[in-house]
C-alpha cells in the first residue's frame, strides 16, 4: 500500500499541531531542541519555513527572505555564522547574526499574528532560559562581580603596598640593580601566590 500524498491543508494542520506542542513544551519549563527553537525563530521571523538546517546557501537565503548577493554580503561580515562540517549552515544561528546586527530580512506584515505570537514564544522561551541559567549558578548578578572585584583589588593593593612599602626596602639596601630585580620579582610572585590562595 502507498502512501497517501498530504493535502497542503493537512500538512499546516499537522505543523500547527505540533507548534502548539512545542508551545505546551516552552509552559511547562522544559528546553527546546535546535529545531525546536528554530521553527519559533522562523514563525518569529514571519516565515513559515521551520527548517532548524538550510542545505545550501540558496536555501538559507530563502529561508531568510533575502537575495543569495545579500547573504553573500553578510558572510563577509565578522562573526558571520560558518557552514557545519557536513556542509549544512545552521538556521539559528543566522537568524540570531541578522537580529544581534540589525540587519534586514524579508519579513510578513507587521500585522501577522502568528509571527507575533512566535515572537512573544520566542522571548519567553529566552527569559525562561536565562532565569534557569542563573538558578544553576551560570551567571552571576554586576553588583556581585563589582564587590568581588573591589575586594581583590582592595587586597591586591594591601598585599603590594606591605611588601613594597615595608618589606622590601631593607632587603634591598646595598644591593646592585640584578639582586634588586631578583627580590622585587619575588616579591610580586609572593603577592600573586597570595591572590590566587585566596
Amino acid at each position: 500500500m502507498e502512501p497517501k500524498e498530504l493535502s497542503q491543508e493537512v500538512a499546516e494542520k499537522i505543523l500547527d499541531a505540533d507548534f502548539q506542542n512545542i508551545v505546551k513544551k516552552v509552559a511547562a519549563g522544559k528546553p527546546l531542541t535546535v529545531a525546536e527553537r528554530a521553527r519559533i525563530e522562523s514563525r518569529a521571523a514571519g516565515s513559515a519555513e521551520t527548517l532548524a538546517y538550510a542545505k545550501n546557501l540558496v536555501e538559507l537565503a530563502a529561508i531568510l527572505g533575502v537575495t543569495r548577493r545579500t547573504l553573500g554580503n553578510w558572510q563577509k561580515m565578522d562573526g558571520s555564522p560558518k557552514a557545519l562540517s557536513n556542509g549544512m549552515w545552521p538556521v539559528a544561528d543566522w537568524r540570531e547574526f541578522v537580529r544581534i546586527r540589525g540587519l534586514k530580512v524579508g519579513r510578513t506584515p507587521a500585522g501577522s499574528e502568528e509571527a507575533l505570537k512566535a515572537r512573544k514564544l520566542l522571548a519567553e522561551v529566552e527569559e525562561r532560559e536565562l532565569r534557569i541559567a542563573v538558578k544553576k549558578g551560570e551567571y552571576v548578578p554586576l553588583t556581585k562581580v563589582r564587590e568581588e572585584w573591589i575586594g581583590l583589588v582592595a587586597q591586591a593593593t594591601s598585599v603590594l603596598r606591605a611588601k613594597f612599602e615595608n618589606e622590601l626596602p631593607p632587603v634591598l639596601s646595598g644591593l646592585d640593580a640584578t639582586g634588586i630585580q631578583r627580590e622585587c620579582r619575588k616579591a610580586i610572585d609572593e603577592v600573586l601566590r597570595c591572590l590566587h590562595e585566596s
